[in-house]
């Protein structure tokens, strides 16, 4: 089975720094790698560029101009060139432990959508955070972190403890909604419902979007808890607007299972546009 992984970043040059450090040690790698970047600066595609020469995978940089909130456009281009059967998204704002791509592979079938979960990382030790660490693999036993737990500022750490694939079923067998930060699924599967929907020019909940579209498909929805782990950077949350909440009605009032202006669309994809 094929695997591309798509990573979304905006403007975080070291959060993409640290995924890729990740993503450097996987125990299994990925076919290809690319950055779905919203328009992000000179520093990002340095980082790219750096990257590019010291990876055993192939590594894309999917570039738009920035015009504001379009993070499913970019994500729908970097799907567009990418050759994988199998997508794995993951945000570049978090970085994966070295069994990540492994657990989507063994999980994934020709129909499931893999419904991963995060580390929230506290903000001291999110601004702590080393390439050194990630690489020696320091997160992927992260009784390090227990203090910081305990204090309340990293949070769900027990999802950062893999456990075998039957015992992660054992403990969490129900369905789990999709969060864009960490998930799978088929290719054929993102292109029947056309993909992310690209009128969502508006911070958050695209991922809820799809996850509406892909439910009225018919997918079954598969919990990767304690498998599948990544470690998210603390950053400040943005507020969402009305819009979106516009917008999530819409998709629930509409009945509809492809989005009209998604990843198949008359207009070619313009970087600059």
């Amino acid at each position: 089975m094929g695997a591309s992984v798509i990573i979304s970043t905006y403007a975080a040059p070291r959060e993409l720094d640290l995924a890729l450090c990740g993503l450097s040690r996987q125990s299994t790698f990925p076919d290809e790698v690319l950055v779905a970047d919203d328009g992000s600066g000179v520093e990002t595609n340095g980082i790219v560029k750096k990257w590019s020469h010291n990876l055993p995978f192939p590594l894309k940089h999917c570039w738009q101009e920035d015009r504001g909130y379009r993070k499913s456009r970019i994500v729908n281009e970097a799907v567009r060139q990418s050759n994988g059967d199998h997508l794995i998204f993951l945000d570049g704002d978090s970085f994966p432990h070295k069994d990540w791509v492994a657990d989507h592979l063994v999980a994934a079938d020709s129909e499931r959508v893999l419904c991963g979960r995060r580390v929230k990382l506290g903000p001291n030790i999110s601004a702590r955070v080393s390439r050194e660490q990630v690489l020696s693999g320091f997160f992927d036993k992260p009784w390090g972190l227990v203090g910081n737990a305990i204090s309340g500022r990293t949070k769900r750490l027990p999802l950062g403890v893999r456990l075998p694939a039957w015992l992660a079923r054992l403990f969490h067998p129900r369905p789990r909604r999709l969060m864009g930060v960490n998930f799978s699924l088929p290719r054929e599967t993102f292109l029947s419902v056309n993909g992310h929907n690209e009128d969502w020019t508006f911070y958050g909940r695209e991922d809820l979007d799809l996850e509406i579209r892909l439910k009225r498909f018919g997918s079954p929805f598969f919990p990767l808890l304690n498998r599948g782990i990544v470690f998210h950077l603390h950053h400040t949350e943005r507020s969402r607007s009305e819009e979106v909440e516009a917008l999530i009605r819409e998709t629930e009032g509409s009945g509809s299972i492809r989005c009209l202006n998604g990843i198949e669309c008359e207009i070619p994809f313009d970087p600059a546009g």
